[in-house]
């Protein structure tokens, strides 16, 4: 499964459409919402999506809610489905309570059925229902069997999320990882081939505007329509700022996964990194203006993106990542193993206070990501031969007597007893 994203080039008259069916979509959300808020304080069990579907049908023939009709009921079903779906996450504690939507917030417009829209890549254009058709901005062909749309406003904005479903079938490459990533602030980061990526600072040099931006809005009367421009004008800043970083991402991810088969980085927990340091009224935090510039700084590199986005890439090419623990990566030396925060006196330079050994940190760090990451490869290469039921592996994850288990995580140190070295890089053509 593959999705493509393009912009549309609606003219005025089908963004107005466009515009009534999303809050036709909204007003179905937050209907369904308030029954089920109705339901529960009158002791009745939760209804499911079957009967959500009913409410639908009779909202769009009762003579008060008619204008519902207006809009593909296909859409707007879809919206129920996703309502059911944001109820069973919070059931199962996997997700927070559903919440009203507001204007700007839509649930969006989904076209489940193939048979309902046609894609003219020729004419690069899209026909919908009731809708007619719709020009893209479409960057690149889109490959597969058209399975769904979906339409969703962002800021001034229309995109369209085309999703395909393709037959072929990518042999896993059962190889060892050829480059390990160290990622930082400093650096964006550093591979163990000496390459090194300076980062793009999307936020950082924005940061100016942003501030005048957010200024204007705060010196706005609240609920005047000189407030609402303002409040458009900073979205949009904050939305260009996201699509710099997406697209400077995506660039960066497909060089790497065309030239790297398998590729070995650091397991990092972002969530608790960029945990807030201000504390509570009784133990308030130290710091706290520090380590806000920090949490800014590690969000703005975007090192989750970075890391989701180069796993499905080199899954789509027969290839995965490897996460490694981070855990002494930049104390431990690669050829002596000697592990001490005295290794790293300075930012920029590691040097070995057993062997003397120096070389720049970061690379150094990649390095030893590298021999880290081989040998969790040795490992559950061993294991998937020893298992009696072994499978292929699905992403990152290998199935090993019968349960899906994320791969075993090892620091540098575990390279110390793998005798055999990483071989040169493998490189997809």
């Amino acid at each position: 499964m593959r999705a493509y994203r393009f912009q549309l080039r609606c003219r005025p008259s089908g963004e107005r459409v466009l515009g009534r069916y999303a809050g036709m979509a909204r007003q179905v959300w937050n209907r369904a919402l308030s029954e089920q808020r109705a339901r529960h304080a009158r002791g009745e069990k939760y209804a499911s999506y079957v009967d959500m579907a009913k409410w639908l049908t009779a909202w769009r023939n009762a003579p008060e809610t008619s204008w519902l009709a207006e809009c593909p009921i296909h859409t707007q079903q879809q919206v129920l489905k996703r309502l059911d779906e944001t109820y069973k996450r919070f059931f199962e504690k996997r997700g927070g309570f559903p919440k009203f939507k507001k204007f700007g917030d839509e649930p969006g417009l989904r076209f489940p059925d193939p048979k309902q829209f046609e894609l003219d890549q020729v004419n690069s254009r899209i026909r919908l229902p009731k809708l007619g058709w719709l020009r893209l901005r479409q960057s690149q062909p889109v490959a597969g069997e058209l399975r769904n749309i979906t339409v969703r406003r962002e800021g001034t904005k229309w995109f369209a999320s085309i999703q395909t479903r393709t037959t072929d079938v990518v042999q896993a490459l059962d190889v060892p990882p050829t480059l390990g990533i160290d990622v930082g602030l400093t650096l964006f980061a550093a591979r163990s081939d000496a390459g090194k990526i300076d980062p793009l600072e999307a936020l950082k040099k924005q940061r100016r505007k942003l501030k005048h931006a957010q200024r204007a809005v705060s010196r706005k009367v609240k609920g005047s329509s000189n407030r609402k421009k303002a409040i458009v004008r900073l979205g949009n800043i904050h939305r260009r700022i996201a699509r710099q970083r997406s697209d400077w991402l995506h660039k960066l991810t497909t060089q790497l996964a065309n030239r790297h088969a398998v590729i070995a980085v650091e397991d990092l927990n972002i969530k608790n990194m960029t945990a807030s340091a201000k504390g509570t009224a009784e133990a308030p935090g130290k710091n706290v203006a520090a380590k806000a510039g920090l949490n800014r700084g590690i969000l703005d590199a975007a090192w989750g993106e970075f890391a989701r986005q180069l796993t499905y890439k080199l899954e789509w090419r027969g290839g995965r990542v490897i996460l490694v623990n981070p855990a002494y990566t930049s104390q431990e030396c690669r050829l002596c193993h000697h592990v001490s925060a005295e290794n790293r006196r300075v930012q920029e330079i590691f040097q070995c206070v057993a062997c003397g050994h120096t070389e720049n940190a970061d690379v150094h760090a990649a390095k030893n990501i590298l021999a880290a990451g081989y040998a969790v490869w040795e490992r559950q290469r061993t294991a998937s031969v020893l298992s009696t039921d072994a499978c292929p592996r699905q992403g990152n994850h290998l199935r090993v007597g019968g349960v899906v288990r994320r791969p075993e995580r090892a620091s540098a140190g575990v390279a110390a007893s793998v005798k055999q070295e990483p071989t040169e890089a493998t490189v997809l053509v």
